[in-house]
């Protein structure tokens, strides 16, 4: 056995290479996972922040303001909108200027690492209470016919769902209650396909 000038041999020094190797293939995949679900928690965060900041200024300014999402190069983006006539929002008066775009376009990848709107997998189940699954995965964007995300100048909002997603394995859905404006986070998990609620 070769003794190393300090008195450690070469077999206990290999040992503990090892289990340091051993150590690392087990700690680093965890510490992935964690910062990938870390990022998906941000990216609901962040728009439960904004539709939040949204609410009250539609309130404090007695007008209508939202989000309005549409796609650019297969690429999710939204925009801050505002009522410009009194109708309330509408996607033909955004898109011809009526209701006139305050910031944006944003794209949430940018903000938030690679958290975007959108479904990683084939199949996902509907939220609770429903029970089925989910229709047309080609749009994370579920708040009725419009992509707009409308905040009333009396608190109230549109209804529906924002799905995020890492485009890997995590799946997020930030829920909007309209009258009430209650917001809800869940997040899905794949391997008993089901919600819960953050």
């Amino acid at each position: 056995m070769m003794i190393t000038k300090r008195g450690f041999g070469i077999t206990e020094l290999l040992v503990v290479l090892a289990l340091a190797g051993l150590g690392l293939a087990v700690v680093l995949p965890a510490a992935a996972t964690m910062r990938a679900e870390g990022r998906c928690a941000a990216g609901a965060r962040h728009m439960v922040g904004t539709f939040r900041k949204l609410r009250s200024q539609s309130v404090a300014l007695r007008r209508y303001r939202g989000l309005y999402f549409h796609k650019e190069s297969e690429r999710w983006m939204f925009s801050t909108v505002e009522d410009g006539n009194g109708n309330g929002l509408r996607t033909a008066e955004v898109r011809d200027g009526t209701d006139p775009v305050l910031e944006g376009p944003f794209r949430l990848e940018d903000m938030i690492g690679s958290v975007r709107p959108g479904f990683p997998f084939d199949a996902v189940r509907e939220l609770p209470p429903g029970s089925g699954w989910l229709g047309n995965l080609q749009d994370p964007v579920k708040f009725g016919r419009s992509n707009i995300v409308s905040f009333s100048p009396l608190g109230r909002s549109s209804s529906g769902t924002l799905y995020l997603t890492d485009g890997v394995d995590r799946l997020y859905a930030v829920v909007l209650y309209g009258p009430s404006t209650r917001i809800r986070v869940w997040r899905y998990r794949r391997a008993d396909q089901r919600w819960v609620m953050r």
